[in-house]
């Protein structure tokens, strides 16, 4: 509409803001290519490089065992996307995944001739899985896993051991980032909530809320416990996770929380050498 004039163009460089000056009318490709590789220089560096869910975890030919039960909330006919996205890292590693469920795990272990890098389970199975492997075989969840790769693992270890300082009548809001169907036992709605309640030993109120937006009002729950996050990106977890640290509220996610009901925390822990009563955390095995 009009070429910017020379003061504009000066609080531009005074404020060290990336600018080029073309014509939408007569702009040539070597414009359009300048401009791109300009906006590329301002992604932050997880855009182009996102954190891997498995991948910096394992090496090539290692084998990885995959837990994944199927029941009631099972996807008929195929995987959830945390699973799919995990098994292809791991074929992108040139490393190998054994599927198998909780019930055939303690056979697979012993039947097998490499023995297994790590465990990788769906959170609602974890007590029965750790309880399977062996000692000097690592075990984390899916969600954890997601903990890491989309949010910020520390911190969501941090709000888990507010579950030891519940109270019944205490407010917990389940996040979903997903709206899907309900179905028997559901993770969110149901088994967690038991668990608390059975930890506590008294009854807790527990909103859900479902969707793509965020709850305004949370400053009147005592912890906020969000889903593995794998219909978000990272941008959008990590600004959930600040709006929480900012209005003073606890947020953890499905996997830590289960993880810690079930006194396995630190174990799910190990693949990074991180502990919930520490705090110390290094990225690999």
């Amino acid at each position: 509409l009009f070429k910017p004039g020379q003061d504009f163009k000066e609080r531009l460089n005074r404020e060290k803001v990336p600018a080029i000056e073309t014509c939408a009318l007569n702009c040539d490709w070597e414009t359009t290519v300048k401009l791109k590789n300009e906006l590329i220089k301002l992604l932050p560096k997880d855009f182009l490089n996102p954190i891997p869910i498995v991948a910096d975890l394992i090496n090539e030919d290692d084998l990885v065992i995959l837990v994944i039960p199927i029941d009631k909330e099972a996807p008929k006919g195929r995987l959830i996307l945390p699973q799919q996205q995990t098994i292809r890292e791991i074929l992108d590693k040139k490393a190998m995944c054994l599927i198998v469920n909780e019930k055939n795990l303690f056979n697979s272990i012993h039947n097998l001739k490499q023995k297994p890098r790590a465990i990788i389970t769906d959170s609602q199975v974890f007590k029965e899985v750790s309880g399977q492997a062996p000692d000097d075989i690592l075990v984390t969840s899916f969600s954890i896993l997601f903990a890491r790769a989309k949010g910020d693992l520390e911190e969501l270890v941090k709000g888990a051991q507010v579950l030891d300082n519940l109270k019944p009548d205490d407010k917990i809001l389940i996040a979903e980032a997903c709206t899907h169907h309900p179905i028997g036992e559901d993770i969110g709605r149901i088994k967690i909530p038991r668990w608390i309640n059975q930890r506590i030993g008294g009854k807790i109120n527990f909103d859900v809320f479902s969707g793509h937006n965020f709850p305004e009002d949370i400053k009147r729950y005592k912890l906020i416990i969000h889903c593995g996050a794998c219909m978000l990106n990272r941008k959008e977890m990590l600004s959930r996770i600040l709006e929480c640290k900012e209005k003073g509220i606890a947020i953890t996610n499905y996997g830590v929380a289960i993880a810690y009901l079930h006194d396995a925390l630190d174990k799910a822990l190990q693949p990074f050498n991180l502990f919930h009563r520490s705090g110390r955390m290094h990225p690999k095995f």
